[in-house]
């Protein structure tokens, strides 16, 4: 009967705890989805819905208290919420990515950050935009960028040129580190295809120097 008593006292406890936990993530919850929906409005998603949902599960009831949470998106207007997981394409689901790690920069403790196709269906004003913040989080971490749009690229501090080639038979890839008049050329070969001219090298530069 003692070690019963226990038991129950001890789960008391425990859902007491889990209770407090519960409130705190729900208010944790909507201040993160607010700060991640600003972070979207200049990401190419300015319609965009975003909801972190934060369910109580009696069976989930354990050291880490006795929620389920998952993120809910509508990228469209008209587009009910759903999970993210389901409906979200590569490139808004790294949008996404690069949003709510913007959001928690401050509070996220992943050392190194990987994105691709983070610019994918996007170039321009919002391009820049995604690279703008991709150099912000390469200041407090390290960020490795997949990327085809010069927006995007100019902003790294070191680049690398992946490509593929076929020797004996079988596919290889390369990876090759740029520097100096290589990181321009290589740039400037995204800006202009495989014909580089003067003018491609010129904007290339600028890009490079773009502060």
């Amino acid at each position: 009967a003692a070690k019963l008593d226990a038991t129950l006292a001890a789960e008391k406890d425990a859902r007491v705890k889990a209770e407090e936990l519960h409130k705190g993530r729900l208010k944790a919850a909507k201040k993160l989805a607010e700060k991640a929906l600003a972070q979207l409005a200049g990401l190419g998603l300015g319609a965009a819905r975003l909801s972190v949902c934060v369910e109580w599960e009696d069976e989930s009831l354990g050291p880490t208290g006795a929620d389920r949470g998952e993120f809910l998106l509508a990228a469209n207007p008209g587009e009910p919420m759903r999970p993210l997981r389901s409906v979200a394409s590569g490139g808004e689901l790294s949008r996404v990515m690069l949003a709510l790690k913007t959001a928690l920069a401050e509070a996220d403790r992943v050392g190194t950050l990987v994105f691709d196709e983070v610019d994918a269906g996007v170039g321009g004003a919002v391009g820049a935009a995604v690279g703008e913040r991709l150099a912000a989080l390469g200041a407090r971490r390290q960020v490795l960028v997949v990327t085809h749009l010069p927006q995007v690229a100019c902003r790294a501090a070191r680049h690398f040129e992946v490509a593929k080639a076929v020797k004996g038979g079988r596919t290889q890839t390369m990876v090759e580190a740029l520097t100096g008049q290589n990181r321009v050329e290589a740039l400037a070969r995204m800006l202009g295809g495989k014909a580089v001219t003067e003018a491609s090298r010129r904007h290339a530069k600028e890009l490079l120097e773009t502060p």
